[in-house]
């Protein structure tokens, strides 16, 4: 299990590396990136209750 810390640090990793890439020739890479982003902002984040009432 990583610390938040941890999970905050990779975060801006990433962020890093999608202001470095040009959009026009990485969209893909930059799609995934972005999608690892969210995934780490929702373990930061995690819902608590019930989905559905």
């Amino acid at each position: 299990m990583r610390s938040e810390d941890q999970i905050k640090r990779m975060m801006h990793q990433l962020e890093q590396m999608v202001q470095r890439l040009n959009p026009a020739d990485n969209a893909d890479e930059i799609k995934e990136i972005r999608a690892k982003i969210e995934m780490l902002e929702w373990v930061l984040n995690a819902p608590v209750g019930k989905y559905h009432a």
